[in-house]
């Protein structure tokens, strides 16, 4: 099979053909969606896009999903993980209405969903709010936080106890803050099953679904250890999984 996992960043596999905007390993293949990729009409078998298409506006997402399409032979797997934007804002408003009613674990777990769902939008430096509140020491809502955000979160935690913690300097003009907002680290966009499944629906697939972390049209995927690890855990538990095909022609 040839399978291509687009945006890998650092999480990739020798069995897939490994692509990144920016590769961070002479492993990865330098790739950009939006701008077209370096890949035959029909070559793939499946595309795996992990935490990418909130990385692109809502019109270069549905060029970027559209270049998935293309290399994808017909009857061809897409899967797209996202942070899901649904369960934040059911938790958002739950805490919200048990913070007000005075419940101090509610008040702190507000605290962290609230930069969940906003800092990766608006931040202007690297880590913004997210890193600025994983050093504080002790973690608030720190059993919460590390379920909602996985081993990345812990391994952050981590690091920023071991070296401590040195804020990012701030753009001081706007070619910088402009430069920053287009480095591709903050999302440009959010995602629910019904948003995602209409995005992959207008790209031209067929039949979207979601599937669990573990789950997969893709022959042997859970063995890649791309969305889970060897012991079955979730690496970004906060994400929506979807797949779809591209139509038999």
């Amino acid at each position: 099979m040839k399978l291509l996992n687009i945006g890998c960043g650092s999480r990739h596999h020798p069995d897939w053909i490994n692509m990144d905007v920016k590769p961070r390993s002479p492993d990865v293949l330098e790739g950009d969606p939006v701008r077209g990729l370096a890949l035959d009409d029909r070559s793939m078998d499946a595309v795996y896009a992990s935490h990418v298409v909130e990385h692109f506006t809502r019109h270069d997402s549905l060029t970027a999903v559209r270049e998935f399409l293309r290399v994808l032979r017909p009857g061809g797997v897409l899967r797209v993980a996202v942070p899901d934007f649904e369960i934040m804002a059911r938790l958002y408003l739950d805490l919200l209405d048990r913070a007000i009613a005075g419940d101090r674990t509610a008040q702190e777990r507000y605290e962290w969903i609230v930069v969940e769902m906003f800092d990766q939008m608006v931040r202007t430096v690297p880590g913004g709010e997210m890193l600025e509140y994983w050093a504080r020491d002790p973690l608030p809502a720190g059993d919460f936080v590390l379920d909602r955000c996985g081993q990345e979160a812990a391994n952050a935690v981590a690091m920023l106890r071991r070296r401590g913690h040195v804020p990012a300097p701030r753009p001081r003009t706007a070619e910088e803050l402009g430069a920053f907002r287009l480095s591709g680290e903050v999302h440009q966009w959010m995602y629910d099953r019904h948003s995602l499944s209409g995005l992959l629906l207008r790209a031209g697939f067929a039949a979207p679904r979601v599937v669990r972390a573990d789950e997969s049209a893709i022959p042997g995927f859970a063995g890649y250890d791309l969305d889970t690890d060897a012991s079955g855990a979730v690496r970004k538990p906060d994400s929506l999984f979807m797949e779809a095909v591209r139509p038999e022609e």
